[in-house]
């Protein structure tokens, strides 16, 4: 899908960096596919867009890694978890 829309702020994530939230939207803008994650415009590569648009409307987390066959991991979060090792730390389940 291709969007005329521009953006002051989109977000490259740098290694280790995390984003959590509901997948709201994609787009291409300027070759990159963009990801509306919660309130986050996310730049990410455009060879995702198969993998994510399946998700859209689903709260995910996606991460950027240092491994290169695998630059972005992305996973479901569970929307009632049975247990804190299930719980991500955005669900509430943290123990300190």
């Amino acid at each position: 899908m291709t969007s005329s829309k521009k953006f002051t702020e989109i977000r490259r994530a740098s290694p280790f960096e995390e984003f959590a939230g509901s997948l709201k939207e994609l787009f291409e803008q300027d070759g990159a596919l963009i990801a509306l994650i919660g309130e986050i415009y996310l730049a990410l590569p455009s060879d995702l867009e198969q993998n994510l648009r399946q998700l859209i409307g689903r709260r995910i987390t996606i991460l950027r890694t240092d491994i290169p066959q695998k630059l972005y991991i992305f996973r479901i979060l569970d929307q009632n978890p049975t247990s804190c090792e299930k719980a991500s730390v955005s669900e509430g389940c943290l123990s300190i």
